[in-house]
């Protein structure tokens, strides 16, 4: 599988700074990608004499340590922007996103986690339909 990334010109990709996002990923080798919820604290833009990829610096949402963390373009399917984080709730972490930009400007068709409390997925999670 050819590896896909992000691009993303300089003032879209300042434009997360400060958003908590959720971003699909897939490193170089894995056949399948996943989903990680983060902080973006800042943006790496390569200059023409440097050496490296661009990326964000990020703290990721389940991180003990608060500890910025790379995640370059290039592994990143698809971020999404969200508006509000439900902290009152045991599991619903979306509500509304927006800014949404993928490698191929489509999606790659991953699913996102169910949003819980809606007319089709109760509180408890459950969709109600089976899983093989």
């Amino acid at each position: 599988m050819a590896k896909r990334g992000l691009t993303l010109d300089t003032p879209t990709a300042l434009s997360y700074v400060g958003q908590t996002v959720l971003l699909e990923l897939r490193w170089e080798g894995d056949t399948e990608s996943f989903w990680q919820c983060a902080d973006i604290v800042g943006v790496l833009i390569p200059r023409d004499s440097m050496q490296g990829a661009p990326c964000f610096l990020a703290v990721e949402v389940s991180s003990s340590t608060g500890n910025p963390n790379e995640f370059y373009f290039d592994d990143i399917c698809t971020i999404r922007a969200m508006r509000h984080r439900d902290r009152h709730g045991s599991g619903n972490v979306l509500d509304r996103m927006t800014l949404t930009h993928s490698a191929d400007g489509s999606g790659s068709g991953a699913a996102l986690p169910a949003r819980r409390n809606s007319s089709t997925v109760p509180s408890n999670g459950s969709t109600g339909a089976a899983h093989p």
